[in-house]
């Protein structure tokens, strides 16, 4: 039964990719947690979401065939896809389970890069990034909402966070509902300010909504990461990529003092609690094995197994990932996997700059997106970002949203839409 309905609603979707292929792109957007209904397809293990993903891209090709589509704009982008496909295949031949490093490979990897084309591509229209931004917090909505439900009612939580009532949404562990929402909600205050500028007011109550459930969410599921990330992300933003550099001071600077003020808030962000001791830990543990195995790392799916020899630290356990941004690259893409992300920041900054530059008003797309990836770096500096089928995918689609906001066509609009 639970294969006939995954089968029922593929044959819908592939009628909505043949009818109306952008809205096929959007919906995709909003349902990039279904990476959690599995199956398995002649013994292949597969998701709902990567089989949505094939018929978006058997459409896609199809227009391809069809009429001309400009690619003109993946130029810059291709060098550093390139280096991390490479990065990617040597994760796989070095990795000691080659099954389980091929399915990350082509989930985290391979698919997100297509999906960064199809969308980039599927964007014309000036309101397109709104679009596509309301269908990110469509949703977001069932899982900040299925958040609360947990929270009040305790029901539905998985063990063993039941015991500390950590709300997990439809996710099998907390921080995954921080890690998804977080930059979700930094987009949407983007969309908010955006809604209300041009006097949007529906679209301004969905996102104050939206942007109120996902925060309430963050807060039950205890995803503490993000509650540092959030507003960190939006104050760094503001001094460094706005005019408004004496306003954020002027918050910036108390909240530095109730952090200097405030034992607890310290002991958090200077990792002294007992999670904060965990990651320590971890991280030791992790560049001891990086000593000897620097130059690949210990290949995709491999870190557990490769750190088995490292763990002194028997008190916690080895877990999937080191839990810091630079270390996950590290350990599953070595050091050309650090190169390649290093590069796609660059290009992120540049692109940032050039959609200031061609914006002589406020360009709340870049705007938005450049905080969205600083939230995610910011979180990522205790946790996993990335690696992760749905936080893969939305990490495309914030590069994306750069890459758009610096064309002239977008820009230009945004200047009229001004005058």
């Amino acid at each position: 039964m639970y294969q006939l309905t995954i089968a029922v609603l593929l044959i819908i979707y592939g009628v909505i990719v043949y009818r109306n292929f952008r809205l096929a792109v959007f919906l995709f957007l909003a349902v990039l947690p279904a990476y959690l209904l599995r199956l398995n397809i002649f013994g292949f293990p597969t998701t709902m979401l990567e089989l949505m993903l094939g018929i978006i891209t058997i459409g896609w090709l199809i227009k391809l065939t069809e009429k001309k589509i400009d690619l003109s704009f993946a130029k810059p982008w291709l060098i550093p896809f390139i280096i991390l496909l490479i990065a990617g295949i040597i994760g796989v031949v070095i990795a000691p389970d080659k099954m389980a490093a091929l399915g990350i490979f082509k989930a985290y990897l391979v698919e997100p890069i297509i999906f960064f084309f199809i969308l980039y591509t599927t964007l014309k229209n000036f309101g397109d990034p709104e679009t596509a931004l309301m269908f990110l917090g469509l949703g977001a909505l069932p899982i900040a909402l299925f958040v609360v439900y947990q929270h009040f009612t305790g029901q539905a939580i998985p063990l063993p966070w039941d015991l500390e009532r950590r709300a997990t949404g439809f996710f099998p562990y907390p921080n995954a509902v921080g890690l998804y929402l977080g930059p979700i909600i930094v987009l949407g205050l983007g969309a908010l300010w955006r809604s209300l500028r041009v006097q949007l007011y529906p679209q301004a109550l969905f996102w104050l909504l939206t942007i109120g459930l996902s925060g309430a969410a963050i807060v039950f599921s205890q995803t503490e990461a993000a509650w540092v990330a959030i507003p960190i992300a939006l104050l760094l933003s503001g001094l460094l990529f706005t005019n408004r550099k004496l306003l954020t001071l002027a918050i910036l600077i108390p909240a530095i003092i109730l952090i200097i003020l405030t034992p607890a808030i310290q002991s958090k962000i200077l990792l002294q609690d007992y999670s904060g001791s965990v990651r320590l830990k971890q991280w030791e543990e992790s560049f001891n094995m990086l000593k000897e195995n620097w130059l690949f790392g210990a290949g995709l799916a491999g870190y557990p197994a490769a750190l088995e020899p490292y763990h002194t630290h028997q008190e916690i356990e080895i877990f999937q990932y080191p839990h810091n941004i630079i270390l996950n690259i590290w350990t599953e893409l070595g050091i050309l996997g650090l190169i390649a992300a290093v590069w796609l920041a660059g290009l992120s900054l540049k692109n940032f700059r050039q959609a200031k530059k061609k914006s002589s008003s406020f360009n709340w797309l870049a705007f938005a997106a450049v905080t969205a990836l600083l939230e995610m770096s910011i979180h990522g500096l205790v946790d996993a970002p990335f690696f992760k089928n749905d936080l893969a995918m939305l990490t495309s689609v914030v590069f994306v949203f750069l890459a758009w906001s610096a064309t002239e066509p977008y820009a230009d609009k945004i200047n009229l839409e001004e005058k």
